[in-house]
C-alpha cells in the first residue's frame, strides 16, 4: 500500500514547490524600481603622478649595466681608554647559533631538565643538523653577541651589543618570541 501512495506524495510535493516559485511579484517590482532609479556617477579618477625624467650623467652616476660595488665603510675608533666604553668579549669561543641573524632564528618551545633548568628550543631553519638547537640562560645567539638573559614560556630575552660608531657599544634588549604554527602535522 505504501508503494501506491509514494508517487502521489511526490507529485503533490512537486506541485506545491512549483506553485511557491510563481510568487515573485515583490522581487520583480524591486527589480523594475531599481532600473528606474538614476545611476550614480562614478568616482573621479585620481590625478596621475607626473614623471620627471632625470638626466644621466656618466661621469658621476653608476652605469645601469654593471653591478653595484659594496661601500667601503671606515670605522674610526675614538681615542678612548679601554675602561671608558662597553665592549663585547671577543676572546670567548663563539656558540653555534651566533652564525645566524636573529631574524632567521625562531623559538619553538621550552622545557625543564631534571635539575629544574629551563631550556628553549631554537629552530635555525633548514640548516641540516642545526634544525633544532637547545639553549639556556647565558648562551649566546645572533650576529651581535646576543646573550640570553631570561627564558619564559613565550619568549627569550636577549641583550645584544650594538655598535655606536665610535668603537664603543651599547646593550640593546631584544626578544625572540615563541613562533606559533597554524598548521597541524
Amino acid at each position: 500500500m505504501n508503494n501506491k501512495l509514494l508517487p502521489i506524495l511526490v507529485l503533490s510535493l512537486s506541485a506545491l514547490t512549483l506553485v511557491g516559485c510563481n510568487d515573485n511579484d515583490d522581487l520583480e517590482a524591486y527589480i523594475k524600481n531599481s532600473y528606474n532609479q538614476p545611476a550614480q556617477p562614478p568616482e573621479p579618477l585620481p590625478e596621475p603622478v607626473k614623471f620627471e625624467a632625470m638626466p644621466f650623467e656618466p661621469q658621476t652616476d653608476r652605469s645601469p649595466f654593471s653591478l653595484p660595488k659594496p661601500e667601503n665603510i671606515v670605522v674610526q675608533k675614538a681615542a678612548k681608554k679601554d675602561g671608558d666604553c662597553l665592549m663585547p668579549d671577543t676572546t670567548r669561543p663563539k656558540d653555534v647559533l651566533e652564525q645566524y641573524a636573529l631574524e632567521n632564528l625562531s623559538m619553538r618551545g621550552t622545557f625543564k631538565d631534571a635539575s629544574g633548568q629551563i631550556w628553549a628550543l631554537i629552530n635555525a631553519g633548514s640548516s641540516g643538523s642545526l634544525e633544532h638547537q637547545k639553549v639556556r640562560v647565558g648562551n649566546y645567539l645572533g650576529l651581535n653577541n646576543g646573550k640570553i638573559t631570561a627564558i619564559t614560556p613565550n619568549a627569550i630575552e636577549i641583550e645584544e651589543y650594538i655598535g655606536k660608531g665610535d668603537g664603543c657599544f651599547e646593550l640593546k634588549p631584544t626578544m625572540l618570541e615563541l613562533a606559533v604554527s597554524n598548521t597541524l602535522k
